[in-house]
């Protein structure tokens, strides 16, 4: 199955999804304006990024993860 490249729009709603999640819940996450990103003052746990990457490629997005004194959760196009 193909998927198409989502809009700004789409993936912004796809992202507050993601952070209204079990997984984000408290941890105070933030969307970048151009909805690819995600940040949050937390660090995150196995369970937690296995939930995000799981959400994201139902949607056809890949998730990335960095930590630099906050999480950064980066989402691009899953080819």
């Amino acid at each position: 199955m193909e998927f198409q490249k989502l809009t700004t729009h789409q993936r912004g709603v796809i992202l507050r999804g993601i952070c209204g999640g079990a997984a984000l819940k408290g941890k105070s996450p933030l969307i970048s304006e151009n909805n690819t990103v995600i940040t949050c003052v937390h660090a995150l746990n196995v369970w937690d990024i296995c939930c995000i990457s799981s959400d994201a490629e139902a949607f056809g997005l890949k998730a990335k993860f960095g930590y630099d004194g906050q999480t950064i959760i980066t989402f691009t196009h899953n080819k």
